[in-house]
C-alpha cells in the first residue's frame, strides 16, 4: 500500500508569484535603471566631446566673414550652448539650459604666460579639459534609487587646432 501524500496543489503557482514578484521584477527594473545609466552617461561623453571640439577652434567665420571669438558661456557660439543643444538633440528634452553645467580649464599655460580662460585664448596644441555634468533626477525613467547618482558627469581632455597667425598678401593679381 502506497502512503499518501498531502495535497500540493496550487503551491507551485505561488512561488512562481512570489520568485516574479521578489526576484524577477526588481531584477528586471534594475537592469532597465542600469541601462538607462549607460544611454545617458554615452550622450554626456558624445556633448563633451562637441563641447570640446568647438572650443579647439578658438574662433570660427559668422555669416558675414569676419572671425567670431568661442567662448564657454557667452557669445554666439559658445561652447555651453553647444553642448545643450547636442543633449536636447539626444533626446533629454527634460533638462533646461540652466541643468547643464560645462567647466572649461587649460591644462598648461600659454606660451608667453598670459592667462587665459576662454577657448579663443588658447593656443594652438595647448591642452585644455571640457567637463559636462546634468542632474540625473531631471533625466532617469524610473524613481526607485536602485541607480542614484546625484549627477552624470564626463571630462574630456583635448588640443587647441587654432590656426598658426597668418597674413593675407593683398598684392596678389587676380585674373
Amino acid at each position: 500500500m502506497r502512503a499518501r501524500c498531502p495535497a500540493r496543489r496550487g503551491i507551485a503557482a505561488v512561488e512562481l508569484a512570489a520568485v516574479l514578484l521578489f526576484v524577477v521584477v526588481p531584477l528586471l527594473i534594475g537592469v532597465w535603471e542600469v541601462g538607462r545609466l549607460v544611454q545617458v552617461h554615452q550622450v554626456v561623453s558624445n556633448a563633451a566631446r562637441e563641447g570640446a571640439r568647438l572650443a579647439a577652434q578658438g574662433y570660427t567665420i559668422n555669416p558675414s566673414g569676419s572671425p567670431t571669438q568661442i567662448m564657454v558661456n557667452s557669445g554666439s557660439p559658445n561652447v555651453h550652448d553647444a553642448v545643450y543643444q547636442y543633449l536636447y538633440a539626444a533626446g533629454l528634452t527634460n533638462l533646461q539650459p540652466s541643468d547643464v553645467t560645462v567647466t572649461f580649464t587649460y591644462l598648461a599655460p600659454r606660451g608667453d604666460g598670459v592667462p587665459a580662460s576662454e577657448p579663443y585664448q588658447g593656443e594652438k596644441n595647448q591642452p585644455f579639459r571640457v567637463t559636462v555634468g546634468i542632474p540625473w533626477a531631471k533625466v532617469r525613467w524610473v524613481n526607485l534609487g536602485i541607480v542614484n547618482p546625484p549627477t552624470v558627469t564626463f571630462t574630456v581632455v583635448w588640443r587647441m587646432a587654432i590656426d598658426d597667425p597668418f597674413t593675407v598678401n593683398d598684392t596678389i593679381p587676380t585674373w
